[in-house]
Order: structure tokens, then C-alpha cells, then sequence
């Protein structure tokens, strides 16, 4: 079920559209009325468009207005929770409407003879012989408000330098639209609409002048202050199994309520969150290398490392790279996620552990920083040895240079693919101290290279996590017997292990469904299985692990233990 505070209720659209429509048809009826004592006849006129030109054109300025607050209101701390998401749905459907107001105040300024307003003046600013400063401010301000909108339309596609700069002209917008209503004599001259006016304006710049001192108070990102841990990380954190009191482990197997604390861009096409807990408890602990699985309002199950420090209890910290072309599920996290909303997130997990290890080389590929940053920060604050390479195509795109470097300039090498090409892995792996263990997060190619050169140095200990697998396919059919449930269930050729649980068991926690995330980590009783997952070690599967979302068996029947 959709989350109720992700968007205003329907009646509420409904309600204002209909009060918008209601105010703009009684403003015609009024000025049309104060026009010629005959109503009927006043209707009737053509002059019925010079009505609905000043009617549209207050209405629109009052939603304008209306969305601008709203606006400046969610980027200031005075709206939270679902106050905050009720004020965006509000913001985003109010300012949609002061566009079709627009458009029917452009219109009918057109199309009335007597304001004698022809293509020029409508496009070109300054050229009407008439009250030019009003109808040059009205232009201008028509000309960004075309450009806010359609930058908010393709927001998805566009990096988010671009669509900030260009969102934020809604203010020197509202501005403009403002000395055009004053002088284009919009009846201002009445004390309800002179007072309401000055109203909104003290609104607006009060709200303005605190978005800003927000902004300044608030200041730089800090670097986390990783607090010393053990340097030996053994095993998942507080998990099912674990030595976690019994409520936290009820907790993280049935999912944890979040609230979104704050979004920030770290760098192109990369959205950081901090996820906090509502009610102040403390949240499951976490060790580096771990990562929470977040449900997204559209069913969507999406696995993201923390990146963050392990001794806050009460916040985690993920960040989510745009990636247009995947599955989904990074686009919607940055075009429908806003500070102040709940999300569901299930776990921390760990199936990348940092080891104890003389020395560690870290290798990082564009967003696979995230999972490198909280083990080179705790290896360094325990005065380990270490060293990491951070590989990207651009350096606007890296996200968090400046908190890595901070950890040991002279250790970390940051290597834009656009100034210094490919690094040399060989080099790179020929010059790691013996025994050192590698760790390395990035793209399927990435990894593949590092594996290749690590193979020639059996010294060293790999340990990788990868961004996506494959999906399963192909293979005969067999049988499961889930032992709890007292099933047995068939599971075709064209059917996961997972698909046909799923049926049974809807409630089976699943994730990527790419044999990479480990979310849906089975116990074999019996049978011989297939092991497709690029993530299980050799010795998870002589434990009798397997990933059902992926792998399938190698004899006529599984035992699970569903």
C-alpha cells in the first residue's frame, strides 16, 4: 500500500482546483458587474476578455504565490513529516495551476482588441508603447517561468546543478509577475487585494531571509568522525541470530519506519540521504560493509551500502547514483524522494566484512565509494595501513573526494578517467604489501580486471561486491519441499526458486533478484543445489547456503527451510 503521506489526498486537488476555477469565474462576474450595471449584457460583450485577462491573471498570481511559499516553506525546518510532504504535493500541484492560469491570462490578453497586444509584445519585452515597464516584466517573467517548467518536466534526465539553478529563478519569477500585476492595474487599488498583496510579500521575503541563514548556518558537509571499533569484523551485525535483543531483531526482520532527515547532492547524478530514526530509539547497529535494503513506494526493493559512522544510533546514511537506463529504482529515488518522508528499510546485512588484515588496499569505482569509505575510515582511525584508488570518468561525477582525502591525502589516488585515463591495475596490485587483503566495489568490468591481476598475486585475499548480477535463466525443472510450511512445490523452467516461494511464502524477503544483494539467503536441508550468485564465498556454500532468487538444483528435489 502506498504510503498516505507521500502525496496530498485527491479531494484536496480536487478542492483547490475547483476554488481556483470558483475564483476566477466570481472575479469575472464582479469586474464585469462593476463594468455595467446589466450583468447579462456585460457578459455578452466582447469585452468579456478584458474580464477574464484580469481575473486570470490575479488568480494566477496568487497561486504563484501560493507555490512559492510553499517552495521556500520546505526549504526551511518549519515543515517536517507529513506537514513537509503535504506542503510539496501542494507546491507542485498549486504551481501547476498557476500555469494553466497563465496560459488563459496570456490568451485572452491576446485575443482582447481593445488592449490592442499583438505576437511582438507578447514575446519581445519593453515594445509596448503603453505601460512598457508592465508588459516588459510580465515577458520576462512568462520567459522563466517557460523555463522552470519544462526543466521540472524532464528533472529526471537533466543533472541537478542545471534543474537547481534553474528552479530557483522561481523567486526572481514571482518578482516580476508581482510588479507587472501592481502595474498593469490589476485592481490593486482595492483594500482587500492591496492588503492580501502585502501579505504574500512579507511571506515570501520573510521565508527567503530565513532560507537563506538556514543555508549559512548550516554550512559545509562534515567528514564523519568514525569512532575507533574492533579491527576484526566478523559475521553480519545485529541480525537474525544475533546476540540483539529480541524487539531489535523483530525490528529488523519486519522493516524499520524511516524518516528521510535530509537529501544532498554529493556530485552529478548522485543523491545522498539520511535516513533517521522518527521517535529517537536507537537503530540496529552496523559494522562497514554493510548495507539496508530500502522498499520504495512502487514495490521496488533496492540494496544500498552505508556509507556513514557506525556509532550513530539514531541516523544511516546511503547515497543512490541516477542510473536512466537501469531498472528504476535509483530514477525514482531521486525524483520522489524528499526530506520528510517515511520509507520502509530492511536490515543492515553484511556480506562484505572487513577482515583483519596487516594492510588493505581499497578499490573504489564511482559509487562503490560508498561501500570503501566507512572500512577506510575505520582502518584509519586504528591506525591500520591502507591505501585506496578511486576510479571515475569525471571528477564532477565522484562523489565525496573531499571526505576521503581528508582521511590521508598522501594514501587515496583519485583517478578521473577524463584527466588521467585507466589507471594501471597491474601496478597498482604489484605494488600491495604481501598479505593485504583487496577490497574493490564498482562495475562488473572493474572487478572482473581487479580479479584477474589479484590471481597472479597469491598473497593477497580478494573480497568484492558487485553492483548487479544476471537474472536466472534456464535449466530443468525439479521440486522444492519447503520443511516449515509442509509444501512441496514445482518449479518450472521458466520459474526462479524465489517466483515459485513466492506463491507460498509472499512474505519472503527478496532484494535484487540478481544473486547480488543476499536478501534472500536460504538454508539447504537437502538435495544438491545449483549455484548461480555471484556473491555467496565458497565456504557459505559448503555451510548449505543458496540464493533462491537465482540458482537452482542439480537433483530432482530441494529441501528448503521455509
Amino acid at each position: 500500500m502506498a504510503d498516505p503521506w507521500v502525496r496530498p489526498a485527491a479531494v484536496s486537488r480536487v478542492c483547490v482546483g475547483s476554488l481556483s476555477a470558483g475564483a476566477m469565474l466570481a472575479l469575472v462576474g464582479m469586474l464585469a458587474w462593476g463594468h455595467d450595471p446589466v450583468v447579462s449584457r456585460a457578459l455578452l460583450d466582447p469585452a468579456v476578455r478584458w474580464y477574464v485577462a484580469r481575473a486570470s491573471g490575479l488568480v494566477a498570481w496568487v497561486l504563484l504565490s501560493v507555490s512559492v511559499v510553499g517552495g521556500l516553506l520546505m526549504g526551511t525546518r518549519l515543515t517536517r513529516g507529513g506537514a513537509r510532504l503535504w506542503t510539496q504535493g501542494l507546491h507542485e500541484f498549486v504551481g501547476a495551476l498557476a500555469v494553466v492560469f497563465t496560459v488563459i491570462h496570456v490568451v485572452s490578453v491576446f485575443s482582447d482588441n481593445q488592449l490592442r497586444i499583438g505576437v511582438s509584445q507578447l514575446l519581445i519585452p519593453f515594445t509596448r508603447p503603453v505601460n512598457p515597464v508592465a508588459q516588459g516584466c510580465g515577458v520576462i517573467a512568462l520567459y522563466l517561468l517557460t523555463a522552470v517548467v519544462l526543466t521540472s518536466w524532464v528533472r529526471v534526465v537533466l543533472p541537478w546543478r542545471c534543474w537547481r539553478r534553474v528552479h530557483v529563478l522561481a523567486l526572481p519569477l514571482w518578482v516580476l509577475a508581482s510588479v507587472h500585476t501592481v502595474l498593469a492595474g490589476s485592481d490593486v487599488t482595492e483594500p482587500t487585494v492591496r492588503w492580501a498583496g502585502v501579505a504574500v510579500m512579507m511571506a515570501v521575503v520573510s521565508l527567503a531571509v530565513l532560507r537563506v541563514l538556514t543555508v549559512r548556518r548550516a554550512g559545509p558537509a562534515a567528514v564523519p568522525a568514525i569512532r575507533p571499533q574492533p579491527a576484526a569484523v566478523q559475521g553480519p551485525p545485529q541480525d537474525a541470530g544475533s546476540a540483539a535483543s529480541p524487539a531489535v531483531n523483530a525490528t529488523v526482520a519486519t522493516g524499520l519506519q524511516l524518516l528521510v532527515g535530509q537529501t544532498t547532492w554529493e556530485a552529478d547524478n548522485v543523491l545522498s540521504l539520511r535516513l533517521d530514526s522518527p521517535d529517537g530509539r536507537a537503530l540496529p547497529t552496523w559494522e562497514p560493509g554493510a548495507h539496508i535494503e530500502v522498499a520504495l513506494p512502487s514495490g521496488r526493493r533496492r540494496q544500498y551500502s552505508l556509507y556513514g559512522d557506525p556509532a550513530d544510533a539514531h541516523s544511516y546514511r546511503i547515497a543512490v547514483l541516477q542510473v536512466p537506463t537501469g531498472r528504476g529504482g535509483s530514477v525514482e529515488v531521486h525524483s520522489s524522494t524528499r526530506a520528510g518522508q517515511l520509507i520502509t528499510v530492511h536490515g543492515p546485512r553484511n556480506h562484505f566484512a572487513l577482515t583483519t588484515s596487516p594492510a588493505y588496499l581499497f578499490i573504489a569505482g564511482g559509487i562503490g565509494i560508498t561501500a570503501m569509505m566507512a572500512m577506510a575510515t575505520q582502518v584509519a582511525v586504528t591506525g591500520g595501513e591502507w591505501r585506496m584508488v578511486y576510479i571515475g570518468r569525471r571528477r564532477t561525477s565522484m562523489a565525496f573526494i573531499n571526505e576521503v582525502c581528508a582521511l590521508g591525502a598522501d594514501r587515496v589516488d583519485v583517478v578521473p578517467g577524463d584527466e588521467h585515463g585507466r589507471p594501471d591495475l597491474q601496478a597498482i596490485i604489484d605494488a600491495t604489501p604481501p598479505g593485504s587483503a583487496v577490497y574493490c566495489c564498482g562495475p562488473d568490468q572493474l572487478l572482473q580486471a581487479v580479479q584477474e591481476h589479484v590471481a597472479t598475486r597469491p598473497d593477497l585475499s580478494l573480497h568484492s561486491e558487485r553492483f548487479a548480477g544476471t537474472a536466472a535463466s534456464g535449466g530443468a525443472a525439479f521440486q522444492i519441499e519447503l520443511l516449515r510450511s509442509q509444501r512441496v512445490i514445482d518449479v518450472p523452467t521458466n520459474r526462479t526458486v524465489l517466483q515459485a516461494v513466492r506463491d507460498v511464502v509472499p512474505t519472503i524477503s527478496t532484494g535484487c533478484e540478481q544473486g547480488v544483494c543476499g536478501a534472500c539467503r536460504t538454508t539447504i536441508l537437502a538435495g544438491e543445489p545449483d549455484h548461480r550468485d555471484q556473491l555467496l564465498s565458497n565456504a557459505d556454500r559448503a555451510a548449505g547456503v543458496m540464493l533462491i532468487c537465482v540458482s537452482r538444483a542439480h537433483t530432482e528435489r530441494l529441501t528448503l527451510d521455509l
